[in-house]
């Protein structure tokens, strides 16, 4: 039988490391490659700089790489079976892309959904491994989906 007590082998825990740690990296690939596509079709004519998309879209397509690199950085500071305040991260990152994916569900939310699905994953993952507390976490990614469309309607008012 493979599955072991996570306190003692550690076979069930190494492959949920592993797998924590494939799908921030595939997460993480997600968000950048779905920003540089989005930057590069914003961009009117071969050529032009990428002052002409700034500040918007450009500064979400920045937001979005930098929320798929956290996790990545996230699990890499996650220690064995010890309970860690970077667990918390993957949840943030994830609230933040249910934002993206329920405001740009037309254009770049529906890209975004794997990357949303695979963090959150990463997050219950890391919970479980190290005792976690899943339902602050939860209040985590709801938080950050709030903060994040929050941020997203005050930039469209027009002072």
């Amino acid at each position: 039988m493979t599955n072991t007590d996570p306190s003692n082998g550690q076979p069930e825990v190494k492959n949920r490391r592993k797998l924590e740690w494939i799908f921030s990296i595939i997460g993480a690939l997600n968000c950048i490659i779905i920003a540089v596509l989005f930057t590069i079709y914003q961009l009117p004519q071969p050529g032009n700089d990428l002052i002409e998309i700034w500040p918007f879209p450009l500064i979400y397509f920045v937001e979005i790489t930098f929320i798929g690199i956290m996790p990545v950085i996230a699990v890499s500071m996650i220690r064995e079976n010890s309970k860690s305040n970077w667990t918390a991260i993957p949840w943030i990152c994830s609230g933040i892309l249910m934002a993206f994916v329920i405001m740009g569900a037309w254009t770049i939310g529906f890209y975004l959904i794997p990357a949303m699905l695979l963090f959150l994953f990463v997050g219950i993952f890391a919970d479980r491994r190290t005792q976690g507390d899943i339902p602050l976490h939860i209040i985590f990614f709801v938080v950050g989906a709030i903060a994040q469309a929050s941020f997203v309607f005050l930039t469209l008012l027009d002072f």
